[in-house]
């Protein structure tokens, strides 16, 4: 399952679509910090996110998204699959993610003919320091 953020939640904005443990998400809509939500309603195109992980959706008719996100700098390392069963026909997988300063792009492997789902996740390596 997934959440729809009513109100900021650990870094991430209102109106966000997060996913966490299923603990964390049914604290969260007990307390009226969130709704549940589907991964399909996840908005298209760039996205602002503060968290460690999340969804993106790659638009129909583009190849491509970017996450902002203030925890990424150029050296950091992101990775990214697409999320869903019956994937678009054509952005069969994430081709490559590259980092910037405050934000990432991920590159699926062709123009989407339908709305894809984008997985990624900011991975820590055993022994770096997280900067929240």
């Amino acid at each position: 399952m997934t959440v729809l953020l009513t109100r900021p939640y650990a870094g991430a904005n209102a109106g966000v679509t997060m996913s966490f443990t299923s603990e964390l998400e049914a604290a969260l809509i007990a307390q009226g910090l969130a709704t549940a939500s589907t991964r399909a309603s996840t908005t298209t195109g760039a996205q602002t996110l503060n968290g460690l992980q999340g969804t993106v959706a790659v638009a129909a008719g583009a190849s491509s998204v970017v996450v902002t996100n203030p925890l990424v700098d150029a050296n950091s390392h992101v990775t990214a699959k697409v999320a869903q069963a019956a994937a678009d026909t054509t952005l069969l997988r994430v081709e490559r993610v590259v980092c910037a300063a405050g934000s990432f792009t991920i590159y699926g492997t062709a123009n989407a003919t339908a709305t894809t789902l984008i997985d990624w996740e900011i991975v820590h390596n055993s022994g770096m320091s997280q900067r929240l």
